[in-house]
């Protein structure tokens, strides 16, 4: 199960509470659960079906204003990620909790998540942290399907970089701290990619990982606006077909990259200019 920590984007006080910035609080994970860990939504609640998603909350207006956020988010994750020809099995259910102490009640999360997805579901509640999270998860419910069952855990980089690039596309408060957290964190100490990519954090309940996360949300987000969406794409389909990152980064971006060192060595440069 993903689990998703209380209002990733946005500053979040409720009553008794102190605001933290994301780095405060735990990322978002990718591992899958095997039974529906959750209770619906009360009697009485809305649903709203679109092209890609079925949508439920409580109120008809909830329902129809969430579906579009979804809607809005999945047509800028597949367009920067290449995914044009790419469709779901089926379409997302999305479940919308009234509010924190719902969401907690129903689906036993900790304390500190936010959200949680299963399967092809997500499940959040209403709240200031709702437009980044969700759009933070959502994709990973893509690139897990895109990719397969299996996604090899040497590629979470790369999940966890589109998941926390998209989170800063659809949120200005989130853009805004991943963008300091690179200047003042990643840029005068970049991790080295290979310990980027073969020491991915394994929890996200813990508040020392955000610099991990701001420096892959970077690196996929420079790839991207780079190479260009079409090749992103490419990248990730030779990943899936079983190729290596090296191997990869040569047969797309070859012209400019012959390697994932190529990458970084280019990487660091911009962000320390």
């Amino acid at each position: 199960m993903t689990m998703i920590p209380a209002c990733a984007a946005a500053l979040l006080c409720a009553a008794g509470c102190v605001d933290l910035p994301p780095s405060e609080l735990p990322r978002s994970s990718v591992s899958r659960a095997v039974e529906s860990p959750f209770k619906g939504l009360d009697p009485g609640y809305k649903t709203q079906e679109t092209a890609h998603f079925l949508v439920s909350a409580y109120g008809s207006e909830s329902a129809s204003r969430y579906a579009s956020l979804c809607e809005t988010n999945y047509t800028r994750i597949m367009q920067d990620l290449g995914l044009y020809s790419f469709a779901p099995a089926r379409p997302y259910n999305v479940v919308i909790y009234k509010d924190s102490a719902e969401y907690h009640s129903k689906t036993g999360q900790p304390d500190w998540s936010g959200g949680a997805a299963y399967g092809n579901a997500l499940l959040l509640y209403e709240g200031q942290g709702l437009e980044a999270t969700a759009a933070h998860e959502m994709t990973h419910l893509v690139f897990n399907e895109f990719m397969g069952l299996s996604v090899n855990e040497q590629l979470r980089w790369i999940n966890e970089g589109a998941a926390v690039y998209e989170e800063t596309r659809s949120n200005q408060n989130s853009a805004a701290w991943y963008a300091a957290r690179v200047t003042q964190a990643v840029a005068p100490n970049p991790i080295p990619f290979s310990q980027m990519i073969n020491l991915a954090p394994q929890t996200e309940s813990r508040r020392n990982v955000d610099r991990w996360y701001a420096q892959a949300g970077s690196v996929v987000g420079f790839m991207i606006r780079k190479g260009g969406s079409f090749s992103f794409y490419q990248f990730l389909d030779r990943l899936r077909g079983g190729a290596s990152a090296d191997e990869a980064v040569s047969a797309v971006y070859g012209n400019a990259w012959k390697s994932l060192s190529d990458v970084e060595k280019a990487w660091q440069l911009e962000v320390g200019s």
